[in-house]
């Protein structure tokens, strides 16, 4: 987390999050923990406070458990140490009383909206039918939505950033920018799924 920081200059991005996001920033490190990792960011920044770590959020969904609903269900929350999946990032949070929902088919118009409105909302990017050679290259991302720029794409919260020392970079708070064609192009590949916290 940032502290005594003036934060990024967002004046070139046209709708963006009230919420500072990227003071909740955490680096995933090299593990496959984009998921846990991006729900921790968006926990804290929900709750204004830096209560969540990723990593420990990685270890707790990687318990395979029960949910309820009418009746007992197997939910596993994630593939251990490896995929996460959109409803094992709901029911962790309302395990731990905050609201989520997930969806899929989700829309430019949507992450707008959400922007306008101040809902932290994270998404899920990939390659999963990647093939280089005969071998499998395939890949998937959870990050989440910061910002909007026509002409630009998507501002990021991305937990595959290291923050870096660089006073006046966007990546010194853990931010990075997605070009619109190259985002809604991967996020298509993984049905447009999306995850709104609080």
């Amino acid at each position: 987390m940032i502290t005594g920081d003036a934060g990024p200059d967002l004046s070139g991005v046209s709708l963006h999050l009230c919420k500072p996001a990227y003071l909740f920033h955490q680096f995933q490190g090299a593990t496959n923990d984009c998921g846990p990792t991006s729900l921790a960011i968006a926990a804290n920044t929900l709750a204004g406070v830096p209560e969540w770590e990723g990593a420990l959020v990685a270890q707790d969904m990687d318990r395979i458990g029960l949910a309820w609903r009418a009746f007992p269900f197997l939910a596993p929350s994630r593939i251990p140490g490896w995929a996460t999946f959109p409803w094992g990032m709901v029911h962790h949070l309302r395990k731990r009383g905050v609201q989520g929902r997930w969806g899929l088919f989700g829309t430019l118009g949507r992450l707008q909206r959400n922007l306008l409105d101040d809902r932290i909302t994270i998404v899920v990017v990939g390659e999963p039918l990647r093939w280089k050679q005969r071998k499998y290259h395939g890949w998937a991302h959870i990050k989440l939505t910061y910002g909007y720029a026509a002409g630009r794409g998507f501002l990021f919260v991305d937990p595959a950033v290291r923050s870096s020392g660089k006073p006046d970079g966007l990546e010194r708070h853990g931010l990075s920018w997605h070009r619109e064609e190259d985002f809604l192009r991967q996020w298509g590949n993984m049905l447009r799924t999306y995850v709104e916290v609080g």
